[in-house]
């Protein structure tokens, strides 16, 4: 493929991408699914195909993004959340993936019969089958208010639980197809050894020596540096799992995890987020590029067998499993649906199973296209649970109570001296915030107030996405360079208008232009310790208290007309400059 064909090619493949994407929101149908079928139209399997080629550089390319989705999800599994939902995680959420597993296996044990490698199969297939996507019923749930209710979080600790299985499915791929290649019913010791010695490696250098390089890059590069330190990081990890047969996705995965309870983990989020969409949307359509409609077409009984039949032992699994945890009828069957489709991680464990030998090519392809029809089929039935289920109503006492929704974080933005001191009346009056700060010298001084303060940007578009900030219910701006105060609101604004602000300036003539840009919540401290302090000086010459507010209040009147009138405002001015004169160069706190 020449470069001319290749800008051509990529021209058309984006086109026809975001026409899919937005017909599949249209129907409800999700972004996964446009891209398959983009990938199947333009493929090599397609009539009219514009790849006849080069799809296994495609599908090496979108392996990275498969990457770097695990290694988004390993950074989203917090031990703390893992802790505070313990009894839904590792009862609810542990039972569904091992009894979904079993009946699958058991299904598929019935429907075959297991004989020699095919007990493998069988077990591919049960770990891929029983994970559930969290692509589909997790925005359901955020659209409906949901996420609090019982079904809300039956879904999430489901989804928290499986991503811890991911690492040892993946690792269990290359096991098992070395104990297919030598004819035995076991694993290969010798091929243990190399993958638990590459996942002691991978802990080693995502626990110490990752933080290390990028405490160092907080502190000479700023954020800036981070997508190239983390993404080399990410690769190598990976690159390492490969090397001892193991999916490079898990070596990503254990990567995120292990960097989930660090300082910086939501600038990292911020790092990658752009080049994971893009390269995970390449994946999607490599995948489907690789789906071939006729053999799909040769299967149809087959799939019209596989399909309802699958997604109706998870339905039943997830149910029982609701019922018996204490769930109501309503929200039982809801969660049961919720969690029905299959995964996305399910393509990267039945590739790895595929490059272990044990799954056949037709196998691979039967897997992959359940999965792709799961996406398809389960937002229709999900929305028709919802309406049959509205009149059914919770007995009393009967279901599982919805946790007490908390208060929504307040964000503060900057961790200089102000900043600081809004994080100690924050805590003294029990509110939950969360500070960030892209000055590493600030980030050390939270560690000794033991204030709530990460490492992050705030003026990162990418980063307030990351961090969540539609849901803050309040941002607490305090940041000492106006042109970053200037591109923090202006991004508030543009993209999260509902989220309130307040923010704290030096002067008038600053507040006075962030007002101009529609901002009315601004303080100016200058003027207002001043006549905190000149307050304090009249009482201490002996003027009354009364007199005293009488002259406070006159020089406030009229937005400090006096103050303007001393030449203050023009004095200071206003444009691009710094609140308090920081060193050129040097990062907002």
């Amino acid at each position: 493929m020449d470069v001319s064909h290749l800008m051509f090619a990529a021209a058309v493949v984006m086109l026809a991408t975001a026409l899919a994407v937005g017909v599949a929101k249209k129907l409800e149908l999700g972004s996964t699914v446009a891209m398959l079928v983009v990938g199947i139209a333009l493929g090599p399997h397609s009539p009219k195909p514009l790849f006849s080629g080069h799809v296994s550089e495609m599908e090496a390319i979108g392996e990275i993004g498969v990457m770097l989705l695990l290694f988004a999800i390993g950074l989203e599994l917090q031990p703390s959340k893992l802790w505070s939902m313990r009894r839904l995680v590792l009862g609810l959420g542990a039972a569904q993936y091992v009894v979904t597993t079993v009946a699958i296996v058991a299904f598929l044990a019935a429907v075959f019969g297991l004989a020699g490698v095919q007990w493998r199969s069988a077990l591919v297939a049960g770990l891929g089958l029983a994970m559930s996507s969290s692509a589909i019923p997790l925005p359901m749930l955020q659209e409906r208010g949901e996420t609090g209710t019982p079904q809300g979080r039956a879904v999430l600790a489901i989804d928290i639980f499986q991503g811890f299985m991911v690492i040892p499915v993946l690792a269990l791929m290359p096991l098992l197809g070395a104990g297919a290649a030598h004819g035995a019913h076991g694993v290969s010791l010798e091929k243990t050894f190399e993958v638990l010695a590459a996942v002691g490696g991978v802990y080693l250098l995502a626990s110490y020596a990752l933080p290390w390089a990028l405490s160092i890059t907080a502190r000479k590069l700023g954020p800036g540096g981070f997508f190239v330190i983390v993404l080399g990081s990410v690769f190598f990890a990976g690159w390492w799992m490969d090397a001892v047969g193991v999916s490079n996705a898990l070596g990503a995965f254990m990567t995120g995890v292990l960097l989930s309870t660090t300082v910086f983990a939501d600038q990292i989020k911020a790092a990658v987020s752009n080049s994971k969409r893009l390269l995970l949307a390449i994946f999607f359509i490599a995948i489907g590029m690789a789906i071939d409609p006729a053999q799909v077409a040769e299967l149809k009984w087959e799939l019209l067998f596989y399909v309802p039949s699958l997604l109706l032992i998870k339905f039943v699994v997830l149910f029982a499993l609701a019922w018996l945890f204490g769930l109501g009828l309503r929200s039982a069957i809801l969660t049961g649906l919720l969690s029905m489709p299959f995964d996305e991680i399910g393509y990267v464990i039945f590739a790895s199973a595929n490059a272990s030998g044990l799954l056949t090519l037709r196998d691979y392809t039967i897997g992959i296209t359940v999965i792709s029809l799961s996406f398809v089929v389960s937002p229709v039935l999900i929305n028709l649970g919802y309406r049959l289920t509205a009149d059914l109503k919770a007995p009393a006492g009967g279901d599982l109570q919805p946790a007490p929704v908390p208060d929504a974080t307040v964000v503060v933005a900057g961790y200089g001296p102000v900043g600081r001191v809004m994080c100690a009346m924050l805590e003294r009056a029990r509110i939950p915030y969360t500070a960030f700060t892209a000055d590493a010298e600030s980030l050390a001084k939270a560690t000794k107030t033991r204030h709530n303060v990460l490492y992050g940007d705030l003026t990162d578009a990418e980063l307030l996405d990351a961090i969540a900030i539609a849901r803050a219910r309040l941002v607490i701006v305090t940041m000492s360079d106006l042109g970053a105060v200037k591109h923090l609101i202006g991004n508030l604004r543009r993209f999260y208008s509902s989220v309130p602000a307040m923010i704290a300036v030096q002067y008038l003539a600053q507040r006075d232009e962030l007002r101009r840009m529609g901002e009315s919540e601004v303080v100016a401290l200058a003027p207002e310790g001043t006549m905190s302090f000149g307050h304090s000086v009249l009482q201490r010459l002996g003027i009354k208290a009364a007199e005293t507010d009488a002259i406070v209040s006159s020089m406030k009147a009229k937005d400090y007309a006096v103050l303007r009138a001393t030449g203050e405002v023009e004095e200071r001015g206003s444009g691009e400059g710094s609140l308090s004169s920081p060193p050129r160069g040097a990062r907002p706190s």
